[in-house]
Protein backbone atom coordinates (compact mmCIF):
# COMPACT_ATOMS: atom_id res chain seq x y z
CA UNK A 1 0.00 0.00 0.00
CA UNK A 2 1.36 3.41 -1.01
CA UNK A 3 2.38 5.60 1.90
CA UNK A 4 0.82 9.09 2.01
CA UNK A 5 2.91 12.11 1.00
CA UNK A 6 2.84 15.21 3.21
CA UNK A 7 3.96 18.74 2.32
CA UNK A 8 4.47 21.54 4.84
CA UNK A 9 4.73 25.05 3.37
CA UNK A 10 6.56 27.22 5.91
CA UNK A 11 7.70 30.87 5.85
CA UNK A 12 10.93 30.33 7.84
CA UNK A 13 13.08 27.64 9.42
CA UNK A 14 11.45 26.78 12.81
CA UNK A 15 7.86 27.59 11.79
CA UNK A 16 7.13 23.97 10.93
CA UNK A 17 8.64 22.74 14.19
CA UNK A 18 6.78 25.33 16.25
CA UNK A 19 3.41 25.00 14.50
CA UNK A 20 3.40 21.44 13.12
CA UNK A 21 5.97 19.51 15.13
CA UNK A 22 3.56 16.88 16.36
CA UNK A 23 2.13 16.33 12.89
CA UNK A 24 5.64 15.90 11.49
CA UNK A 25 6.66 13.51 14.27
CA UNK A 26 3.62 11.28 13.75
CA UNK A 27 3.95 11.33 9.96
CA UNK A 28 7.63 10.37 9.99
CA UNK A 29 7.00 7.64 12.59
CA UNK A 30 4.27 6.22 10.35
CA UNK A 31 6.73 5.99 7.47
CA UNK A 32 5.00 8.64 5.38
CA UNK A 33 6.89 10.68 2.79
CA UNK A 34 7.30 14.06 4.49
CA UNK A 35 8.46 17.18 2.65
CA UNK A 36 8.93 20.68 4.04
CA UNK A 37 9.26 23.78 1.86
CA UNK A 38 11.02 26.80 3.40
CA UNK A 39 10.01 30.00 1.65
CA UNK A 40 12.88 32.01 3.19
CA UNK A 41 16.03 31.19 5.15
CA UNK A 42 15.63 33.86 7.85
CA UNK A 43 18.28 36.23 6.47
CA UNK A 44 17.15 38.84 9.01
CA UNK A 45 16.78 36.39 11.89
CA UNK A 46 19.02 38.35 14.26
CA UNK A 47 19.25 41.82 15.79
CA UNK A 48 22.99 41.93 15.01
CA UNK A 49 23.62 43.78 11.77
CA UNK A 50 27.00 42.06 11.31
CA UNK A 51 25.23 38.68 11.22
CA UNK A 52 22.35 39.62 8.90
CA UNK A 53 22.35 38.24 5.39
CA UNK A 54 24.43 35.26 4.29
CA UNK A 55 25.95 34.67 7.74
CA UNK A 56 22.70 34.10 9.63
CA UNK A 57 21.29 32.35 6.54
CA UNK A 58 23.96 29.65 6.81
CA UNK A 59 23.30 29.30 10.55
CA UNK A 60 19.54 29.02 10.10
CA UNK A 61 19.88 26.48 7.28
CA UNK A 62 22.13 24.33 9.47
CA UNK A 63 19.64 24.56 12.35
CA UNK A 64 16.80 23.54 10.05
CA UNK A 65 18.71 20.49 8.86
CA UNK A 66 19.41 19.48 12.48
CA UNK A 67 15.76 20.02 13.40
CA UNK A 68 14.59 17.79 10.57
CA UNK A 69 16.81 14.98 11.87
CA UNK A 70 15.07 15.14 15.25
CA UNK A 71 12.07 13.41 13.64
CA UNK A 72 14.15 10.50 12.36
CA UNK A 73 17.12 9.55 10.18
CA UNK A 74 17.90 6.66 7.83
CA UNK A 75 20.76 4.16 8.18
CA UNK A 76 23.15 6.74 6.70
CA UNK A 77 22.14 9.48 9.14
CA UNK A 78 20.14 11.43 6.56
CA UNK A 79 16.92 13.09 7.64
CA UNK A 80 13.70 11.26 6.81
CA UNK A 81 12.14 14.68 6.24
CA UNK A 82 12.92 16.11 2.80
CA UNK A 83 13.73 19.84 2.84
CA UNK A 84 13.19 22.23 -0.08
CA UNK A 85 14.03 25.94 -0.39
CA UNK A 86 12.16 28.63 -2.35
CA UNK A 87 15.08 31.07 -1.83
CA UNK A 88 13.02 34.16 -1.06
CA UNK A 89 14.48 36.67 1.39
CA UNK A 90 13.24 36.96 4.97
CA UNK A 91 10.77 39.85 5.20
CA UNK A 92 10.39 40.06 1.43
CA UNK A 93 8.46 36.91 0.47
CA UNK A 94 6.39 38.03 -2.54
CA UNK A 95 2.71 37.58 -3.15
CA UNK A 96 1.89 37.90 -6.83
CA UNK A 97 0.85 35.80 -9.81
CA UNK A 98 4.40 34.57 -10.39
CA UNK A 99 4.92 33.45 -6.77
CA UNK A 100 1.53 31.71 -6.71
CA UNK A 101 2.24 29.82 -9.92
CA UNK A 102 5.77 28.94 -8.78
CA UNK A 103 4.40 27.38 -5.58
CA UNK A 104 1.56 25.69 -7.45
CA UNK A 105 4.03 24.06 -9.84
CA UNK A 106 6.03 22.72 -6.89
CA UNK A 107 2.89 21.32 -5.23
CA UNK A 108 1.98 19.56 -8.48
CA UNK A 109 5.50 18.12 -8.63
CA UNK A 110 5.37 16.69 -5.07
CA UNK A 111 1.73 15.57 -5.40
CA UNK A 112 1.00 15.58 -1.66
CA UNK A 113 -1.98 13.74 -0.21
CA UNK A 114 -1.89 16.09 2.80
CA UNK A 115 -0.72 19.71 2.74
CA UNK A 116 -0.30 22.30 5.51
CA UNK A 117 0.39 26.03 5.30
CA UNK A 118 -0.12 29.21 7.33
CA UNK A 119 -3.58 30.70 7.79
CA UNK A 120 -3.49 34.18 6.19
CA UNK A 121 -7.02 35.06 7.30
CA UNK A 122 -7.53 34.34 11.03
CA UNK A 123 -3.98 34.03 12.32
CA UNK A 124 -1.95 34.67 15.45
CA UNK A 125 1.18 35.93 13.66
CA UNK A 126 0.99 38.90 11.31
CA UNK A 127 4.62 38.59 10.15
CA UNK A 128 4.65 39.72 6.51
CA UNK A 129 6.22 36.43 5.38
CA UNK A 130 3.54 34.40 7.14
CA UNK A 131 0.78 36.40 5.46
CA UNK A 132 2.45 36.27 2.03
CA UNK A 133 3.18 32.54 2.34
CA UNK A 134 -0.38 31.87 3.49
CA UNK A 135 -1.86 33.80 0.58
CA UNK A 136 0.40 32.08 -1.95
CA UNK A 137 -0.57 28.74 -0.39
CA UNK A 138 -4.31 29.48 -0.47
CA UNK A 139 -4.43 30.72 -4.06
CA UNK A 140 -2.05 28.02 -5.36
CA UNK A 141 -4.58 25.47 -4.09
CA UNK A 142 -7.62 27.46 -5.17
CA UNK A 143 -6.36 27.80 -8.74
CA UNK A 144 -5.73 24.07 -9.06
CA UNK A 145 -8.20 21.73 -10.73
CA UNK A 146 -10.21 20.29 -7.80
CA UNK A 147 -9.26 16.72 -8.76
CA UNK A 148 -5.56 17.63 -8.52
CA UNK A 149 -5.74 19.17 -5.04
CA UNK A 150 -4.42 17.26 -2.01
CA UNK A 151 -7.08 15.17 -0.31
CA UNK A 152 -6.51 16.96 3.00
CA UNK A 153 -5.65 20.70 3.08
CA UNK A 154 -4.99 22.42 6.40
CA UNK A 155 -4.04 25.82 7.80
CA UNK A 156 -1.71 26.11 10.79
CA UNK A 157 -1.31 29.17 13.10
CA UNK A 158 -5.10 29.56 12.99
CA UNK A 159 -7.28 31.05 15.71
CA UNK A 160 -10.24 28.93 14.54
CA UNK A 161 -8.90 25.34 14.53
CA UNK A 162 -11.36 22.60 13.64
CA UNK A 163 -8.98 19.68 13.15
CA UNK A 164 -6.91 18.34 16.06
CA UNK A 165 -4.25 15.70 16.58
CA UNK A 166 -3.18 14.63 20.10
CA UNK A 167 0.32 15.47 21.29
CA UNK A 168 2.03 12.08 21.58
CA UNK A 169 5.67 13.01 20.96
CA UNK A 170 6.58 15.98 23.18
CA UNK A 171 10.25 14.95 23.51
CA UNK A 172 10.76 14.77 19.75
CA UNK A 173 8.98 18.06 19.15
CA UNK A 174 10.95 19.78 21.92
CA UNK A 175 14.24 18.49 20.46
CA UNK A 176 13.30 19.79 17.00
CA UNK A 177 12.35 23.20 18.36
CA UNK A 178 15.52 23.46 20.43
CA UNK A 179 17.61 22.86 17.30
CA UNK A 180 16.89 26.49 16.42
CA UNK A 181 19.22 27.81 19.10
CA UNK A 182 19.76 31.17 17.41
CA UNK A 183 16.03 31.88 17.81
CA UNK A 184 14.69 29.96 20.80
CA UNK A 185 15.77 29.42 24.39
CA UNK A 186 14.38 26.51 26.40
CA UNK A 187 12.22 28.94 28.36
CA UNK A 188 10.78 30.54 25.21
CA UNK A 189 9.94 27.14 23.72
CA UNK A 190 8.04 26.15 26.87
CA UNK A 191 6.22 29.50 27.05
CA UNK A 192 5.15 29.30 23.41
CA UNK A 193 3.90 25.75 23.91
CA UNK A 194 1.68 26.98 26.73
CA UNK A 195 0.40 29.87 24.58
CA UNK A 196 -0.54 27.41 21.83
CA UNK A 197 -2.56 25.34 24.27
CA UNK A 198 -4.31 28.48 25.54
CA UNK A 199 -5.27 29.49 22.01
CA UNK A 200 -6.83 26.07 21.39
CA UNK A 201 -8.37 25.66 24.85
CA UNK A 202 -11.95 26.39 23.75
CA UNK A 203 -12.06 23.08 21.87
CA UNK A 204 -9.59 20.95 23.78
CA UNK A 205 -12.20 19.18 25.87
CA UNK A 206 -14.69 18.78 23.03
CA UNK A 207 -12.25 17.50 20.39
CA UNK A 208 -9.43 15.72 22.22
CA UNK A 209 -10.86 14.72 25.56
CA UNK A 210 -8.81 17.30 27.43
CA UNK A 211 -5.47 16.06 26.06
CA UNK A 212 -2.86 18.43 24.72
CA UNK A 213 -3.11 18.73 20.96
CA UNK A 214 -2.09 20.58 17.83
CA UNK A 215 -4.91 22.46 16.14
CA UNK A 216 -5.41 23.13 12.45
CA UNK A 217 -8.13 24.64 10.30
CA UNK A 218 -9.49 22.93 7.21
CA UNK A 219 -8.94 24.90 4.00
CA UNK A 220 -12.12 25.90 2.18
CA UNK A 221 -12.64 28.24 -0.75
CA UNK A 222 -15.73 29.97 0.61
CA UNK A 223 -14.55 33.41 1.72
CA UNK A 224 -17.23 33.70 4.41
CA UNK A 225 -15.50 30.80 6.21
CA UNK A 226 -12.46 33.02 6.74
CA UNK A 227 -14.09 35.76 8.82
CA UNK A 228 -13.17 35.56 12.53
CA UNK A 229 -16.02 34.40 14.73
CA UNK A 230 -16.71 33.98 18.42
CA UNK A 231 -13.68 34.17 20.73
CA UNK A 232 -11.38 34.27 17.68
CA UNK A 233 -12.91 37.58 16.65
CA UNK A 234 -11.75 39.19 19.91
CA UNK A 235 -8.33 37.52 20.00
CA UNK A 236 -7.69 38.33 16.31
CA UNK A 237 -7.81 42.03 17.13
CA UNK A 238 -4.74 41.53 19.30
CA UNK A 239 -2.72 39.73 16.60
CA UNK A 240 -4.00 41.23 13.36
CA UNK A 241 -1.39 43.97 13.05
CA UNK A 242 1.29 42.63 15.39
CA UNK A 243 4.09 40.87 13.51
CA UNK A 244 6.25 38.80 15.83
CA UNK A 245 9.93 39.71 16.03
CA UNK A 246 9.85 43.04 14.22
CA UNK A 247 11.46 46.22 15.53
CA UNK A 248 12.23 49.53 13.87
CA UNK A 249 15.32 49.25 11.67
CA UNK A 250 15.01 45.47 11.39
CA UNK A 251 15.74 45.49 7.64
CA UNK A 252 18.93 47.54 7.90
CA UNK A 253 21.27 46.84 6.11
CA UNK A 254 19.06 46.52 3.04
CA UNK A 255 18.93 43.32 0.98
CA UNK A 256 20.90 45.10 -1.74
CA UNK A 257 23.63 46.06 0.73
CA UNK A 258 23.77 42.43 1.87
CA UNK A 259 23.92 41.12 -1.74
CA UNK A 260 20.65 39.22 -1.30
CA UNK A 261 18.65 38.29 -4.41
CA UNK A 262 15.00 39.31 -4.05
CA UNK A 263 13.90 37.51 -7.23
CA UNK A 264 15.10 33.89 -7.33
CA UNK A 265 14.94 32.35 -10.79
CA UNK A 266 13.83 28.90 -11.83
CA UNK A 267 11.53 26.35 -10.27
CA UNK A 268 11.55 25.30 -6.62
CA UNK A 269 13.58 22.10 -6.26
Amino acid sequence: MKKPTVLLVCPHPDDGDIMCGEFSAQAVKAGWNVHELLMTTDEYGTIRNDFKGLRIKAIRKGEMIRASKAYGVDENGHSLMHLHWAHYVDGFAPFNKKSIERLQKFIQKIKPDIILGPDPFVHHDAHVDHIATGRNYYYALKWMIPEERPKIMLFFQSLMPDFFIPSLNPEIVFKARMSHKSQWSEQKVKIYGNIQQFLYISRLIKCTGGRKSEGYRKVTFNLTDHYPRGTAKFVFRLFRNRPIGYTEGHFIPTPQELSLNLEPQGDIE
